[in-house]
């Protein structure tokens, strides 16, 4: 085990991060209660991370204010089957209350039927599943009607006819809502759905086009489209990737080779690849790209140490566009110049994961804290805008995925004692792999308070079962299904668990 885990830095850095988001969710619910829910597409996104959060730290309240904000989206008087009625935005927008916020609330809380009723109401009618609802899916050409949908009405007409990458998203609505109920339908929608791209994908040039007409003729495609699509093309381009991994994501489910096919043509004619290797290593077990895995990984180990010596932010920018500007952190230099900051909270988590080195955890951790405090000082909450990471949840869903990342939190749930899920206020933990022991974690556990203190570990629900957990000298701390820990006082105590 790399010496520099026995370290608390870690652990001092873990625990003020936490103590940064808990402030900037208590701040942000204080300015939002008393706004109502006002129909934005993407209204209640800006709350979408604190689900995780709540699941790590056991902490009610933002799960509580999620509820509500849920809630008043679910009683908005002018939706009309649980969905707005006209269609005046594509449908990669008008469903991200849905796929952003009711999915991360329900993963949370997959028993809660009022949640899943609420997603329900939308997925429903991908499939025409809903009695009086205009039809949104063309199950002959496997294909939406028209990228513009509502429920009283859709635009099925030129220009609005044409369908491209970004309906990938509506199609991950349906696997998510999948996933969280076993209703088989919804599964075979989105293969439905998957398998006409992952053909055009697969015939065409190249990864295809990244657009597709009702008619053929490329002429009266002109005629009758001119410049609409055009509008979007560059951005289009780029959501190939999102395709992919809803290949990927189909493939895991139901094994159909068409969809790793074409993930896999994805990233052989995109450059850099569309979708990361490692992702689909992972989704499909194939290792082609195990080479090149491992090369790239030594490269950016090699690279790691220059991480630790940037100067940390002391400025916040919003730069390019005026409309969608980007957060972009920086130092001043020697004459006090700008210069950019190009270490980022997930290049040093990836450093720690390829060198098992406890101070770029640390310094990963510290600087998501930097940023959330900066994001706070100087921008707004984006409850406007919450598909826009140029507000404060943008860096606040990077502290919140850097928090969680460390404790691995979608894996694993942590009690005090036996008390109820989330990690002990005073408690930071860290996992890792142990080489040690095939098919086994590491947990580092840091008691901040003034006395040991005894936690339970175990899989989180949709993992394996613990098969059995011991100390570093061998003792079983291996109970009921879980680890036992008592874990000492100012210290860094190791468990190791196994599945």
């Amino acid at each position: 085990m790399n010496t520099s885990l026995r370290d608390p830095a870690w652990g001092v850095a873990q625990l003020a991060l936490r103590k940064e988001i808990a402030n900037w969710i208590k701040g942000a619910m204080a300015r939002n209660a008393p706004i109502p829910f006002q129909g934005g597409h993407d209204e209640a996104n800006y709350t979408h991370s604190w689900a995780e959060y709540a699941r790590l730290t056991g902490d009610p309240k933002p799960l509580e204010f999620m509820r509500t904000l849920r809630d008043q989206i679910i009683a908005w008087p002018k939706f009309h089957h649980g969905f707005y009625p006209d269609p005046t935005m594509d449908i990669e927008h008008s469903v991200e209350n849905w796929t952003c916020f009711m999915t991360a609330l329900a993963r949370v809380e997959p028993e809660d039927e009022k949640t899943l009723a609420a997603i329900e109401d939308v997925v429903h009618h991908l499939g025409n599943w809903a009695p009086g609802v205009p039809d949104w899916y063309d199950w002959k050409t496997h294909r939406f009607t028209s990228e513009w949908v509502g429920t009283r009405g859709v635009r099925n007409f030129p220009p609005y006819d044409a369908t491209t990458y970004w309906d990938a998203r509506a199609a991950e609505l349906a696997l998510t809502y999948f996933e969280l109920r076993a209703d088989r339908k919804y599964l075979d929608w989105a293969a439905d759905y998957a398998a006409e791209w992952a053909r055009v994908v697969l015939e065409g040039k190249d990864t295809g086009p990244w657009c597709l007409f009702p008619i053929s003729d490329r002429e009266e495609i002109k005629r009758r489209y001119g410049e609409y699509p055009e509008n979007f093309q560059t951005r289009n381009k780029g959501w190939i990737g999102e395709m992919g991994r809803l290949f990927l994501h189909v493939y895991r489910l139901t094994r159909d080779a068409r969809f790793q096919r074409a993930a896999l043509k994805i990233i052989e004619h995109t450059q850099p690849p569309a979708i990361p290797k490692q992702t689909y290593q992972d989704a499909t077990g194939d290792l082609r790209f195990q080479a090149d895995i491992k090369a790239e990984d030594r490269a950016s180990a090699a690279d790691a140490a220059s991480l630790l010596d940037e100067p940390l932010p002391s400025v916040l920018l919003l730069e390019g566009d005026v409309t969608y500007p980007r957060r972009q952190y920086a130092h001043r230099g020697p004459s006090g110049e700008l210069r950019d900051c190009t270490a980022s909270p997930t290049a040093l988590w990836r450093a720690f994961g390829l060198t098992d080195d406890a101070r770029f955890a640390a310094r990963a951790l510290d600087l998501a804290a930097l940023e959330l405090r900066m994001a706070c000082r100087t921008l707004r909450d984006g409850r406007e805008h919450g598909c826009n990471g140029r507000f404060i949840h943008g860096a606040g869903a990077v502290a919140v995925r850097t928090l969680c990342g460390a404790a691995c939190a979608n894996e694993v749930e942590y009690f005090a004692a036996d008390g109820p899920r989330g990690l002990p206020a005073a408690m930071a933990a860290l996992v890792c792999v142990d080489e040690a022991h095939p098919n086994a974690r590491r947990v580092c556990l840091y008691n901040d308070g003034p006395n040991p203190q005894t936690i339970r570990i175990r899989p989180a629900k949709d993992q394996p079962p613990m098969r059995n957990a011991f100390a570093e000298d061998g003792q079983s701390l291996f109970k009921d299904g879980a680890a036992v820990v008592v874990a000492a006082a100012r210290n860094v105590t190791v468990v190791v668990v196994r599945n």
